[in-house]
């Protein structure tokens, strides 16, 4: 009898060890450590920039940035340096940024985990990227229950099924007693291993100094963490604002030019952030789709301007632009504040001087049309107020479908929406016309590229007429597509 249980006994521990061994994988995915990448664009005067920055696993080293440029950017260089907030930059790395689609590697280096910033300077204007090196990250507790576990579980159930320990039935069933407990813990510890928190990748604030570029509109006290200031480098300068802690109110956008913005012509637009619950600085962004703001400005004439401006200071931002027309330009922010803080959207409004331009007609609705050199078919289905709709634009070129579409901010395509105003049609400066911002979610190919397609699900709230852009990138450039919908009322009337 004793023989038989032991045998059912050794039986059951092989299986649970099997159980183990598929289990123990999952273990090791939750022990993993975070890989620290932190990808970002930015829009850094006349270039366009994806920066990927590597921290370190061990907490300090070496701080691989990898420097994409995009766009029309013209040669040139850019430089690069790691600091702890606030501090000013010691030895810079130069780095070309040409041609377009080549990406330049940069080795920085940082000697502690914390807050630091990855500064990145085009000659006249520095961006001050924050981001978080982790420190290294402890054995936890239940890792070590499952390696004690499964070694008491394993060295047991090889005693137990030893020549010698068979031929004594008592013996092999304590032994096999204890394997199976043995094993049951590391089981045990495997099934209820916490989930491993997502490492944040980028800093949440940072008690950084104005840098030398151009001056910025008076703000409020610097919000953000405290503790930044205090991480072992050169201290904030003393006119730099104290910090002080933010809360998660709604963020207020302020947005003025460095010079009369006019028509055709190049200007700085310097950005603050700060608390309409506070008051303080907004700095504690978190990075959403592989920038700290995304920011549209829509004109009179209802072209779209999808850029990424460069932190300067805390809650300060900067970002080149060439306005099209004279006339009054819709500034929408669009961002995460970390923690709790929530997604939000900040809008406000600047002037552009100029001859007063014609009236805008509205774009193409769903149909065919030309776009950089290629075909591009929008279908829309029918559009009813309060109920799902699908918005498909299928590209094509010399009659071939392009399937060379390249995923731009972590996504395949983007949609961004323009509700109708007061007057019904699309106003950018009206508070009634409702920005929106949609993803295609969809899977890269077998190349890592997308198209012929790219959709979007989204539910107009409100009937009248919207105006659409579907973004895709092809060739490291930006293609935008305006589209106009005209959204029929639902059976419940719009608000």
């Amino acid at each position: 009898m004793l023989a038989r249980q032991g045998h059912r006994l050794v039986a059951l521990l092989v299986l649970l060890a099997g159980a183990l061994v598929l289990l123990v994988p999952a273990a090791g995915a939750h022990e993993s450590t975070p890989t620290g990448i932190t990808r970002l664009e930015l829009d850094l005067g006349v270039r366009a920039l994806a920066l990927t920055i590597t921290a370190p696993p061990g907490g300090a080293g070496r701080l691989p940035v990898v420097v994409l440029p995009r766009g029309d950017a013209p040669p040139g260089e850019v430089t690069l340096a790691a600091v702890r907030p606030g501090a000013a930059p010691g030895g810079r790395v130069a780095v070309p940024v040409a041609p377009v689609g080549q990406p330049q590697e940069a080795l920085l280096a940082v000697d502690g985990p914390g807050a630091w910033e990855v500064l990145v300077a085009d000659g006249a204007t520095v961006a001050r990227v924050p981001i978080t090196v982790a420190a290294p990250a402890g054995t936890p507790g239940w890792v070590w229950a499952v390696r004690v576990g499964a070694l008491v579980g394993v060295v047991a159930l090889v005693a137990a099924l030893s020549p010698g320990v068979r031929q004594r039935p008592r013996l092999a069933v304590g032994l096999g007693a204890v394997a199976l407990v043995g094993v049951t813990v590391a089981v045990t510890a495997v099934a209820t291993a916490p989930a491993t928190p997502t490492t944040p990748t980028a800093a949440t604030t940072a008690a950084s100094a104005p840098t030398a570029s151009a001056p910025l509109p008076a703000t409020p006290p610097a919000g953000g963490h405290a503790g930044h200031a205090a991480h072992g480098a050169a201290a904030a300068p003393a006119d730099a604002p104290a910090p002080v802690p933010t809360t998660a109110g709604s963020v207020v956008l302020t947005a003025t030019t460095t010079s009369p913005a006019t028509a055709g012509r190049p200007v700085d637009l310097q950005l603050g952030l700060t608390d309409s619950a506070s008051g303080a600085v907004v700095d504690d962004l978190a990075v959403h789709d592989e920038a700290l703001v995304h920011l549209a400005v829509i004109g009179p004439d209802r072209g779209l301007t999808h850029v990424h401006p460069v932190r300067t200071a805390p809650g300060r931002y900067v970002v080149r632009l060439t306005p099209g027309t004279a006339g009054r330009y819709g500034v929408f922010a669009e961002m995460e504040r970390a923690g709790d803080g929530g997604h939000h959207v900040a809008r406000t409004a600047i002037d552009v001087g100029g001859p007063a331009p014609a009236a805008a007609a509205p774009s193409a609705g769903p149909g065919a049309r030309q776009v950089d050199g290629m075909q591009v078919d929008v279908a829309v289905a029918d559009a009813v107020a309060g109920n799902p709709t699908r918005v498909v634009a299928r590209f094509s070129e010399n009659g071939r479908p392009v399937t060379d579409l390249q995923g731009w901010l972590g996504m395949a395509a983007h949609l961004m929406l323009l509700g109708p105003s007061v007057a019904g049609a699309p106003d950018p400066v009206d508070p009634a016309s409702a920005f929106g911002h949609v993803h295609d979610m969809g899977v890269a190919g077998p190349a890592g590229t997308y198209g012929p397609e790219v959709a979007f699900d989204h539910t107009f709230p409100r009937a009248g007429r919207h105006q659409l852009w579907v973004q895709v990138q092809r060739d490291w450039r930006i293609v935008t597509v305006p589209v106009t919908v005209d959204v029929a009322p639902g059976s419940t009337p719009s608000p």
